[in-house]
């Protein structure tokens, strides 16, 4: 995503700064563990892809509404990220997060969840002006990362179906990452036809897709450069699409019955992975991602943009979704 950013950097860098400051203002409190959290969110960074897309989206369209709505909403979509990501590392129980200690381990857990649901209080407040058409979006997204994020808790410690996995991800991750791209879009264009709003919704739910899909292949696949151990997942009982295709094709494989029993060991890992290399599942399941990232740029061919330039920007920027190392 680095890639993205610096590409579309021209584009987007005096926004991203607005959003940067808007959220050390937002999350600013007298009370010393909330002016805390605030210091933590934002000298941790991230990659600020969501506020990307929402600021991308809003130009894209014309930018023919409030840059200054465009930098809320933009604030508000990496807002309600942060809230899920503190919430997650609990759940995870994951000891860092970009390389930093997570928000729990530098307190507790009751703590980290309570600060999660405050970044959602303030994101609510920030979006509470906005009109009708924006709240409705992002609280339906909200919903919708909230039941992907309940069903994966149902399905700890069994395998998922497919379509379970599909529904897992469309929540979780695709769900934010629709609403970035469609509120962006209506901002810059807040007459903008359902029709074409739903050309730029379908492209943001396949890249969410294709970015939660690239997550699950670098658990499985990937080093260490996610900043969090590495078979996360599998260790906490969420059993991805990998694990799902060694199931399928490997039916009477031990590996298999052990995956439903719990983590698996350091040799047994290496012996999954192995068979996962030999049955090609590392390479089909990039492949999928691919394919889902083609689909996303394939829904904004038809969108008619004002600057076919930036255009050109963000769809090659798509594709970096699925060549990240992290």
């Amino acid at each position: 995503m680095h890639a993205l950013l610096a590409r579309g950097a021209p584009y987007v860098q005096d926004e991203l700064a607005q959003v940067e400051a808007l959220l050390a203002e937002r999350l600013r409190s007298d009370v010393p563990i909330v002016a805390n959290l605030g210091r933590y969110v934002v000298e941790s960074g991230g990659k600020r892809f969501r506020p990307a897309l929402v600021i991308l989206f809003y130009k894209l369209l014309g930018a023919k509404g409030s840059k200054e709505a465009a930098i809320e909403l933009a604030a508000v979509v990496e807002m309600i990220h942060l809230a899920t990501l503190a919430h997650d590392d609990v759940i995870d129980g994951a000891p860092e997060r970009r390389g930093r200690a997570s928000l729990w381990k530098l307190s507790s857990s009751q703590i980290a969840v309570l600060e999660g649901d405050f970044i959602f209080s303030r994101a609510f407040r920030l979006l509470n002006p906005h009109p009708f058409r924006v709240r409705d979006l992002i609280i339906e997204a909200v919903e919708r990362v909230l039941e992907g994020e309940l069903l994966q808790e149902s399905l700890r410690g069994r395998l998922p179906t497919e379509a379970e996995y599909e529904r897992v991800i469309a929540g979780k991750t695709a769900a934010l990452i629709r609403a970035a791209c469609a509120v962006g879009a209506l901002c810059g264009d807040p007459e903008l036809p359902e029709p074409q709003l739903e050309r730029v919704e379908r492209a943001g739910e396949l890249l969410g897709r294709a970015y939660q899909m690239v997550d699950d292949w670098l658990d499985v696949f990937g080093g260490e450069a996610l900043g969090k151990p590495r078979w996360l997942d599998q260790r906490g009982g969420w059993l991805t699409w990998p694990y799902i295709e060694l199931a399928r094709l490997a039916p009477d494989s031990a590996l298999v019955e052990r995956l439903r029993r719990g983590p698996l060991s350091g040799p047994e890992r290496r012996r999954a992975l192995d068979e996962m290399v030999r049955l090609q599942i590392r390479e089909r399941f990039l492949q999928r991602a691919e394919e889902a990232v083609a689909a996303a740029k394939a829904q904004l061919e038809g969108l008619t943009v004002a600057d076919p330039d930036l255009k050109a920007v963000l769809l090659e920027g798509f594709d970096f979704v699925v060549r990240r190392d992290r």
